[in-house]
């Protein structure tokens, strides 16, 4: 109930009901945007090492493959190959439950806001297909929270020159780099600055 009470009050925060309603789905958004950051940025930090070690175990594997590739060693290609796709997997699932952790809010504030707004619905111009000629909150709720995300993602990118990225992987390959198919193609064999290392 306590909560009930703090979520609402942007709501009454104008007379006009529907100007109330706007601006307090739109304190909601960005409620839910800041904890959802909160909770990525905390569960990132927790599993910073774990993230490093699976991209470096998908970097030296894709690296291998590729050399293996280059020196027409089929039998070592597919097995470092199958390798770098496991691992690959394995590193898309947890970036993947990383990003869920931005979104936790989302289905909570749902919920809340058909308790309190499920009986209202918005006349629209037209018919829409699926909807007909009226909208409930969730057609203002989720495009609201869309726009939040993306007004925080400008914001962080305008000042991530002084905060960093907040990211597990970002730069820390710890000096090893991915080998490009592109940068292959381009240079007509393994570029320069992988050659030192070129031997599996």
């Amino acid at each position: 109930m306590l909560l009930d009470l703090v979520l609402i009050m942007p709501y009454r925060f104008f007379g006009n009901p529907v100007a109330g309603f706007f601006f307090g789905t739109f304190v909601l958004c960005i409620g839910c945007v800041l904890l959802g950051e909160a909770t990525f940025r905390l569960a990132s930090r927790v599993n910073r090492v774990h993230i490093r070690k699976l991209r470096r175990g998908m970097t030296r594997m894709h690296n291998l493959s590729v050399r293996a590739l280059l020196l027409k060693d089929k039998e070592n290609y597919r097995a470092c190959n199958t390798e770098a796709n496991e691992a690959f997997g394995k590193y898309f699932f947890n970036m993947l439950t990383l990003g869920a952790a931005a979104l936790w809010p989302i289905p909570f504030a749902l919920a809340w806001m058909g308790r309190r707004f499920g009986h209202i619905e918005f006349d629209v111009l037209f018919t829409l297909p699926f909807l007909g000629k009226s909208v409930t909150f969730t057609a203002v709720m989720i495009p609201m929270y869309i726009l939040c995300r993306i007004l925080w993602a400008k914001l962080k990118a305008a000042f991530s020159p002084v905060q960093g990225s907040p990211a597990p992987d970002a730069g820390d390959l710890d000096g090893e780099e991915m080998i490009s198919l592109q940068e292959i193609h381009q240079h007509g064999g393994l570029p320069e600055r992988f050659r030192s290392n070129s031997q599996p």
